[in-house]
Parts: C-alpha cells; structure tokens; sequence
C-alpha cells in the first residue's frame, strides 16, 4: 500500500505542477498586470462568494466521491455506474437552480465590495465555481477507481487551456477574462473525464438506489454539508471584512502576500487528492487511518518551515520582481505568517477529510463552534489593520489544529 499511495501522489504532483504554473501566472502576473488596484482586492471576496453558493455541489461531489471509492474498492463496477448516473443528474438540476438565484444576489455582493460594471465577471465567478465544484463528480469517480494515469494528463491538459483563455481575455476585460479562465478548467475536466470513464462505465448497471442506500446517501450528504458550510461561511465573511473594513491598497496587498503563502497548497493539494480513497479503503478494512494524516501533516509542516525562512530574507525580492510588485513590497513581512496560518489549516483538512472518507463525523462538534465564532468575533471586534487581522487568522487556525491534533491521538483505531 505505501509504495502505490506515494508513487501516485507523486504522478499527481508532477501534473499538477503545470496546473500550479498557471495559478501562480494567474495570481501572480496576470491579476496585478491587468486589474486595477482598487479592484484586486475584491478577487478573493468575489471567489468565497461563488464557493459559498456552489456549496450543495460540493457536498454532492464528496459524497460521491467516498461512495464510489467503497464500491471500487469493491469491485462493484456496475453500481458505480447506476451512482454515478444519479449523481449526473442532481448535478445538472443543482447547476440550474443555482444559476437562478445567482442572478439574483450577485449585482447587490458586487456593489458591497465595491465593483460597480462587474455583473459579467460575477456570474462568470459563480459559473466557474459551479463548475469546478461538478467537475470533482467526473475526476472523484477516476480517483475512486485509481486511474491516477489519465486524471494526471486531464490536469495537464486543463492547465493549458486556462492559460489559453486567460491570455487571450485578460487584456480586454481584466476580472471578466480571470474567471472565464477560471470556469474553463472545470469545463475541460469534465469533458475529458467523461471520455476517460467511458470503459468504466460501459458495463452493465447494478441497482444501487435503493432505500438504505438513498438514506445512507443523504446523511452523508448532509453531514457534509455542515461539515463544509460553516468553513465556507467563515471564510466569506473574512475576506469580504478584509475587503470592505481595510483600505484598498491593505485589501490588495493582502492578495498579494497571500498568493505567495498559497503556494503551499501545491503540495497539500496533491496529497488530498490521492489520501481520500486510499484511507476510505483502509477504514473499510477496519484498519487505522492515523498514519496518512500524519505522513501528510510531516510532509506539509516541513514545506512550509522552509517557505517561511524562505519569505523572511527574501520576501520583499520576491514579491518586487511581480508586475507593480513594487507597490506591495511593504507587505512581504506578512508572507511568513500567512504560511504557516495556510499550514495550520492544510493540516486540519487533513485530519477532517480522512474521516470523511471513512464515514466519521465526530470532529463536527468542535469544528463548528469554532467556525461559527470565528465570523462572530469579526463581526463584534472588527480588526482595524492588517496585522491584527493576521493575528485573529493565526489564533482561529492555531485553534483548528489543536482539536484536530487532539482528535487524532485520543482515537482508538
């Protein structure tokens, strides 16, 4: 199991490196070459706002993915078909309904956050979380059935094509042409996963439907659900506080510096991806899945000790060598602890997403005060600057490992 577990996540690393290519031209060239600095700052609120409304989609996507990862492990080929086609259809009645209300909440978000002409590139944010939140259903279901192979050439591929979209659309709509970009990656996964699954799914379908099963469905659905909604909602709240209760140019260098301590999830991410069907196959055998959580926590702490040295003696030289970086060295110090505020976190995701995978909700009654306070207390004592902000990011993160870590060595499995 550990030499398979660490040679597909290296496969997956590998491909995804192109895609990162692409995030870091994203984030890092294009936004501060073509957005104006008043409305850099409004990307981030922008994105947790369509993630937010995308949230049922996701729920949907990570339940399918944990019921198709027991089935593959199974074998059971035909009813991953009669899953996955179920699942197809309340993807596509989800999309609709979602898009309906989104023409009708997006105009007055944008006019909080302070863009005025933006409708096309609201509703093309949403558009694309829409998508990258359906896409997971197609790649999940590759997962589940370990083709690492194909699902490593689709990030590839995909990478390419929102390179090609942002290229040719930023220069004559700036946020427009970012989140076209954006939507054009899910929309690629999702074509080229259906081909990749075509073998897969050409066999004949089983029932799967049935009442234990919908019930089953549904609670994990909705365990999910809360499991994903409060983070969801915390973070809206934080970025649109650090949008509206900070200056533009805090908002926008704040953007800045965090793109550099995002570069972390470039190696959690991978690792996400490949953990989820390797611990769901190992807690189906009733054995202990604590060694993935650790390995992957080892492995992101370690990253990002040498990010954060890395930061403090050349942050402000990195950050000056981007398009008007210069603007923004100030704010350089702040990569240092916005990494390890991202390796905290990356952390706790570990721990809570193999637990999903094995069907495990209990970390639920820490994870959700401590998400719903987090929002509370930025809303009675909101932070006046940009290092206190920091200060509350770092205490709430601090916070979510403790309890994981906690969680993790008083389990008995």
């Amino acid at each position: 199991m550990k030499s398979p577990f660490f040679r597909h996540s290296l496969l997956l690393f590998l491909a995804l490196r192109c895609g990162d290519a692409v995030s870091v031209a994203a984030g890092l060239w294009f936004v501060p070459k073509f957005v104006s600095p008043e409305e850099i700052g409004a990307v981030l609120p922008l994105t947790s706002f369509a993630t937010f409304l995308s949230l049922p989609l996701f729920a949907l996507a990570m339940t399918a993915m944990k019921e198709s990862a027991h089935l593959a492990a199974a074998n059971e080929r035909g009813k991953v078909k009669s899953l996955l086609r179920g699942v197809f259809i309340s993807v596509a009645i989800m999309i609709a309904l979602g898009l309906a209300i989104t023409m009708l909440a997006i105009p007055r978000f944008l006019s909080a956050m302070g863009i005025m002409q933006g409708h096309i590139a609201g509703l093309l944010a949403v558009a694309a979380a829409f998508l990258g939140c359906a896409a997971p259903v197609y790649t999940d279901a590759l997962q589940a059935l370990k083709r690492f192979r194909s699902l490593g050439v689709i990030e590839a591929g995909g990478s390419i094509v929102r390179f090609a979209v942002m290229y040719a659309a930023m220069p004559f709509h700036a946020l427009a042409g970012y989140f076209a970009g954006a939507a054009s990656l899910p929309a690629f996964r999702i074509g080229c996963g259906l081909f990749a699954l075509r073998r897969d799914l050409a066999v004949k379908a089983d029932p799967y439907w049935t009442s234990p099963t919908v019930r089953r469905f549904a609670t994990s659905f909705f365990a999910v659900l809360a499991y994903q909604a409060v983070p969801m909602f915390a973070a809206l709240v934080e970025q649109s506080a650090l949008r509206t209760s900070l200056s533009t140019l805090d908002s926008a260098g704040y953007y800045m510096a965090s793109r550099f301590s995002d570069f972390l999830y470039y190696v959690t991410t991978p690792l996400l991806l490949v953990v989820f069907p390797y611990a769901a196959y190992t807690a189906q055998k009733g054995s202990d899945t604590r060694p993935f959580v650790v390995k992957c926590c080892i492995v992101t702490l370690s990253v990002a000790a040498a990010m954060t040295a890395a930061y403090s003696f050349w942050g402000e030289s990195f950050i000056s060598l981007m398009p008007n970086g210069v603007n923004y060295a100030d704010y350089a110090q702040y990569m240092p602890y916005l990494t390890l505020v991202t390796a905290l976190t990356s952390c706790q995701v570990f721990y809570t997403n193999v637990e999903v995978s094995a069907g495990r909700f209990g970390f639920l009654s820490w994870l959700i005060p401590l998400h719903f306070a987090y929002p509370l207390l930025l809303w009675l004592f909101p932070p006046g600057s940009l290092p206190i902000f920091i200060v509350w990011m770092a205490a709430v993160s601090l916070l979510r490992f403790v309890f994981s870590a906690a969680s993790l060595a008083m389990a008995r499995r």
